[in-house]
C-alpha cells in the first residue's frame, strides 16, 4: 500500500524522525505534529548526544520501520501511539537493536499521553450543561453510534438483532442499513472531512451529532477502536463524547479501557451496570462484553430511565468536571 504524501523522514545531528499518523493539515494531525515536535526536543535536550529514533507508527509496515531504525544504528528507539493504537509493532519491539520506548497509550504512567482527551478538550464542539439535560422523557434506552464496521461492531448490532432490541435504541453502522442519512457537509467543523475513505457516515469526531437524538438516549453504548486486550491500551474520542455530554455508558471496546478511566478517577457506574466482570481481563478473546451489554439494556428496558437519569445527573456532572480537569494536566504535559 503506497504510502500517503504527508509521511516524511526528517534527519538531525542526533535523531531522525518518521513521521506517520494524520494528515497535518486535519485539527488532529496538526496537534499531533505539535506534540511529537515537542516531545522530541524534550529528549534532544536531555540527551544530546544520545542518537535516537523516533516513528510514528500508522502507515508503515512494522518490518519497515525495524529495518530503517537498525540503518541508522540509534542509542534509543521512541516509537508515538497518539492518533492512533501503536498497532502491530508491539509484536516484534524485542527485535530492536536498543531499548524501545512508547510515547502517548503506553502501559505506564511513564510517557503516556492522552491524546484524544487533549484533542477534545481543544476542538470540541461547547456545550452547556442546560443543553445536555433532556427536557422530555427519554424514548430510547441506549444510542449506539459506530461509524466504521469493525468485527466487534457488527458483532454487537447482530446480537442487539437477535436478542430483538434494536427498536430499543439508535444505531448507526458503516456500509449497513443503519444510517441516519447524514452528510460530511453537516458535521465539516467537527473533523468530517478529516478522514480517508468514507463508509457512509460523517466522520464526527467533535460534536455530539444531532442533540435531539442525543438527548432522546439514555445509555451511550461507546464503540471504542479496539476490542482486543492490549497492554498499551488505546481510547479515541469516543469514550469521552460521554462524559462530555452527560451520559451514562457501557463500553464495546479492550476492557482494559474501564481500568484507564477508573485510574484517572472517572465513574464508571459499576454499581448500576454489572460490569465488574470486564475489569482486569487479560489475554483472552472470551470477553462477555456483548452479553453483558444486551443483559444491561434489558434491565434498563423495565427501569424508570427519566428517574435514574436524575439520580445519577450528580455523578455524569462530576465526570463532566473531571474530564476538563484531566484534558487540561494532559495538555500540561505535551506544552514547551
Amino acid at each position: 500500500m503506497a504510502l500517503p504524501d504527508w509521511v516524511e523522514l526528517k534527519s538531525t545531528e542526533h535523531s531522525v524522525l518518521l513521521y506517520g499518523g494524520f494528515n497535518p493539515t486535519w485539527a488532529a494531525g496538526k496537534l499531533e505534529r505539535e506534540i511529537v515536535d515537542c516531545i522530541v526536543n524534550k529528549y534532544q535536550t536531555l540527551t544530546p548526544q544520545q542518537t535516537i529514533f523516533f516513528a510514528v507508527t500508522s502507515w508503515h509496515e512494522p518490518y519497515d520501520i525495524l529495518h530503517e531504525a537498525r540503518t541508522h544504528n540509534p542509542s534509543l528507539v521512541v516509537l508515538f501511539s497518539l492518533t492512533d493504537p501503536l498497532g502491530p509493532i508491539e509484536k516484534i519491539i524485542d527485535q530492536f537493536p536498543c531499548p524501545v520506548k512508547v510515547v502517548g497509550y503506553n502501559n505506564n504512567q511513564i510517557d503516556f499521553i492522552d491524546f484524544w482527551a487533549i484533542a477534545c478538550y481543544k476542538f470540541f464542539r461547547n456545550y452547556c450543561i442546560e443543553e445536555l439535560i433532556p427536557s422530555s422523557p427519554f424514548d430510547y434506552v441506549f444510542l449506539n453510534y459506530n461509524r466504521k464496521p469493525h468485527w466487534h461492531r457488527q458483532f454487537l448490532v447482530k446480537e442487539l438483532e437477535t436478542n430483538n432490541l434494536t427498536d430499543c435504541g439508535i444505531i448507526t453502522l458503516g456500509n449497513s442499513k443503519y444510517n441516519l442519512n447524514e452528510c460530511n457537509e453537516n458535521y465539516k467543523d467537527y473533523g468530517s472531512l478529516d478522514v480517508v475513505g468514507d463508509v457512509q457516515i460523517p466522520n464526527d469526531i467533535y460534536s455530539l451529532g444531532k442533540m435531539d437524538i442525543w438527548n432522546s438516549c439514555f445509555l451511550n453504548i461507546v464503540s471504542e477502536t479496539e476490542y482486543e486486550y492490549n497492554e498499551n491500551v488505546f481510547v479515541s474520542e469516543k469514550i469521552y463524547k460521554p462524559i462530555i455530554g452527560l451520559r451514562p455508558f457501557v463500553i464495546n471496546g479492550s476492557p482494559g479501557i474501564y481500568n484507564l478511566l477508573k485510574n484517572a478517577g472517572f465513574d464508571c457506574f459499576e454499581d448500576i451496570f454489572e460490569i465488574e466482570k470486564l475489569f482486569d481481563l487479560k489475554k483472552s478473546t472470551l470477553f462477555p462484553t456483548h452479553s453483558t451489554i444486551i443483559n444491561i439494556i434489558k434491565k434498563l428496558k423495565n427501569e424508570n430511565l427519566d428517574e435514574l437519569y436524575k439520580q445519577l445527573l450528580p455523578r455524569l456532572i462530576y465526570n463532566r468536571n473531571l474530564f476538563f480537569d484531566y484534558a487540561k494536566h494532559q495538555q500540561s504535559i505535551t506544552t514547551p
